[in-house]
């Protein structure tokens, strides 16, 4: 894992907005001439900023230890202010535009198939509509975030319990179960970093990349877990903070279960001065991942390049046709295999306990 930086945020915030103007110039500019210079430019833009964007990101600082704090007399105390996760907005990004990348391509192709065009439009119009619900419902955190403003705002109240925890090492449990067609597995994967106090481990969940960073950033420190005072109003897993002495402070969810024993007494008061911040933020290039999107998007360029150039009406319309629905299909499927590596991947830096266990009923 490497930091993020000014160059990698800017290149990859690039990257992103060239490949949006050069999806928008096919609806802002549908009759301008061929050869298509503009949305030729902002591809060959938006690829030069990818380019220079993995670059950076592998020439950033790696992310090593997080300062260790001095041993006190007695602990720092329990902060009265809690930041809230970080959104990733790059990612949302991309997924729409990967999304809306055949329904663009269609309607370049519209100029060359009558009133065949305009149907196959609106069908991939609604098509894409779905699918940006659909992914919008699958990956919304409205409630993870609701729960993780119930803990800021309890602590800006000045209303945390609090234990203190050593973290420990990352775990991946991979929990396989019956998949929905015969004779396959599905396989569901759970995140989180171990923190242990006295004798007792608590599990704070999140997504792996977070884990991992907090992991890499935090293991071996001491802190404070933190679980809201109203922590009875929250269903199923209790939001939670680990602040290390240092400051930095990662947000996840635990287990109500190893939460209880710590939220008998009354809530802490905190201080107000007691400074925190968030774990630093990581380049996110992978190889694994992102090769295959990029591949994707750089074939579905070479393979269009041709209706760009001489434009869909000067060439035949079934070649039009064949090379944009190859184009979006190259659009999609690669980038789906780097989005699937990517579930798969875990973050390189610290060593990792992968656990496995099965449905009592294929066990």
């Amino acid at each position: 894992m490497r930091h993020s930086t000014l160059l990698t945020r800017g290149f990859g915030g690039g990257a992103l907005a060239c490949a949006a103007v050069a999806l928008a110039l096919v609806f802002v500019r549908y009759d301008a001439p061929a050869p298509r210079w503009d949305i030729l430019t902002a591809l060959g833009a938006s690829a030069a900023a990818a380019g220079a964007w993995a670059l950076a990101c592998r020439l950033a600082p790696p992310l090593r230890p997080g300062p260790s704090a001095a041993k006190p007399s007695s602990p720092p105390p329990v902060p009265r202010r809690l930041p809230m996760p970080a959104r990733d907005a790059g990612r949302a990004t991309g997924a729409v535009l990967l999304i809306v990348t055949p329904f663009f391509l269609t309607r370049l192709t519209a100029g060359t198939g009558g009133v065949l065009a305009g149907v196959l439009i609106i069908l991939i119009f609604i098509l894409t509509a779905k699918t940006l619900q659909f992914a919008r419902r699958q990956t919304r955190q409205a409630d993870l975030r609701a729960k993780m403003r119930v803990l800021s705002e309890d602590a800006g109240r000045g209303g945390l319990h609090a234990v203190r925890v050593r973290a420990g090492e990352p775990v991946r449990m991979r929990y396989l179960k019956r998949g929905d067609k015969p004779g396959q597995l599905d396989v569901t994967q759970f995140h989180w970093i171990v923190l242990q106090e006295g004798g007792r481990e608590i599990r704070l969940a999140g997504p792996n990349a977070e884990v991992g960073r907090a992991a890499q950033r935090l293991g071996g420190q001491d802190g404070w877990l933190c679980w809201p005072e109203r922590w009875k109003l929250i269903e199923d897993e209790l939001p939670a903070a680990f602040v290390a002495d240092n400051g930095e402070t990662v947000m996840g969810l635990t287990d109500p279960d190893e939460a209880r024993p710590y939220l008998k007494g009354a809530a802490s008061p905190g201080a107000a001065d007691r400074a925190v911040r968030r774990v630093p933020r990581t380049a996110k290039f992978s190889a694994q991942v992102h090769v295959p999107i990029l591949g994707g998007a750089l074939l579905a360029t070479v393979i269009a390049a041709p209706v760009l150039w001489f434009g869909p009406d000067r060439l035949p319309w079934f070649v039009t046709w064949l090379l944009c629905a190859l184009a979006a299909a190259a659009a999609v499927h690669l980038p789906l295999r780097g989005i699937g590596a990517a579930s798969r991947a875990l973050p390189d830096g610290p060593t990792w306990t992968v656990l496995e266990e099965s449905d009592p009923a294929i066990a």
